[in-house]
């Protein structure tokens, strides 16, 4: 259910305000909320193997989301991160991500050096609805290919 409100965002399921059109030069603004609420319909392991029609209707568009910014911790040079509702740096600090509130980024262009320490950001690409099942449960369901990264300042940290 999405309505089109008079700014020309659309109001979907009552709840979620998505701003864009789903284009490159006019990628849907995504909220993490967004996002997180494929878990109250889709649980594999429970049964429940449907995506709902508010993120299925993200797939294949250019999706545009703020959030924390993991890199891989062993390379000088990477076209790829995770892009994460909650802060974590893969190990003590923060929450680890679910496959709700995270997002597996291909970058158009690898970052190296200083870039690499950047910690939040705005990512912008495409977005796919691709569930990873291991056994059975869930470990992944959000990829975004051709991506690409704008650091933004959060408490000092960004570069």
């Amino acid at each position: 259910k999405a309505e089109v409100k008079p700014d020309g965002s659309l109001l979907v399921e009552g709840k979620y305000i998505i701003k864009g059109k789903g284009t490159q030069a006019e990628p849907f603004k995504v909220t993490w909320d967004h996002l997180i609420s494929a878990q109250h319909d889709y649980n594999p392991k429970e049964g429940q193997k449907t995506i709902p029609a508010h993120i299925q209707a993200l797939h294949e568009k250019w999706v545009e989301i703020t959030g924390y910014i993991a890199f891989p911790l062993m390379s000088n040079e990477t076209d790829e991160l995770l892009s994460m509702m909650n802060q974590w740096d893969g190990c003590c600090i923060g929450i680890p991500p679910t496959p709700y509130d995270a997002i597996e980024v291909r970058l158009t262009t690898a970052v190296a050096g200083d870039s690499r320490l950047t910690t939040y950001g705005s990512l912008k690409g495409v977005f796919k609805v691709d569930p990873h099942l291991v056994g059975g449960w869930l470990v992944g369901l959000y990829v975004m290919d051709q991506g690409k990264l704008t650091p933004v300042a959060y408490g000092g940290v960004a570069p």
